[in-house]
């Protein structure tokens, strides 16, 4: 699938992309038919090193491992991401965002994402950053990951400030596709919906320990609704 193909897939509604991490870590693949035969087309990635968030997740050799014909969406919350965007994308990798507030050369790291031609190009922005940060680049961007959480802010939510941000990023660039990550569950997604984001990013909010299809279900259908 090329790159534009992606991309009007995504556009085409409005999307969950699911991290599995929080599912059985053990039995990967029974997540991925859950996600795949309840309406999923993304399969997001936290790539998490210790420095940056306080978790450690997981890496390249990960990503590569799970075979699956969802779009593989990584997120990297790491610091110098630009030196791991090959590695990522030998690893299958579908979209790439990056943080830009640990990033020295963003436009290094943009151009070294664009030199794969089919991988949908991304940044996020945590919940403190100006949406002018990235105003230079958005030439290169194909989506922009809004955080509702910050690194350093513990369970605190910043889901209010989001709509204003948005409002900003598509008066910039109108055909710009949308991302919220970061506090999604049943009690936000309604607030997130209303939005109007082209993706959201769940993870533990659909495997937890309840029933993850009805949980997919729900969100799906808030997300249409």
């Amino acid at each position: 699938m090329t790159r534009a193909e992606k991309i009007d897939l995504i556009r085409s509604r409005p999307q969950l992309s699911v991290a599995t991490l929080s599912a059985d870590m053990g039995n990967q693949n029974a997540a991925l038919q859950t996600l795949q035969e309840n309406d999923v087309n993304l399969l997001h990635f936290d790539v998490m090193d210790g420095n940056i968030w306080p978790n450690i997740t997981v890496g390249s050799p990960f990503v590569a491992g799970l075979k699956t014909d969802l779009l593989k969406d990584v997120h990297l919350l790491i610091n110098k991401p630009k030196q791991h965007i090959e590695a990522f994308a030998k690893a299958g990798a579908d979209l790439i965002s990056f943080s830009v507030e640990y990033t020295a050369h963003i436009d290094d790291t943009l151009a070294r994402i664009s030199a794969h031609e089919d991988i949908v190009r991304g940044v996020s922005l945590n919940p403190g950053t100006a949406v002018s940060f990235i105003k230079n680049y958005l030439d290169q961007i194909d989506y922009v990951l809004l955080l509702g959480v910050g690194p350093y802010s513990g369970k605190e939510l910043f889901l209010d400030d989001l709509p204003a941000k948005i409002e900003a990023l598509l008066a910039l660039k109108p055909d710009l596709l949308i991302c919220i990550d970061g506090g999604v569950n049943k009690d936000t997604i309604a607030q997130i919906a209303a939005m109007k984001p082209h993706f959201v990013v769940s993870g533990s909010a659909i495997f937890n320990n309840e029933d993850p299809v009805e949980n997919l279900r729900f969100f799906n259908d808030t997300l249409a609704s």
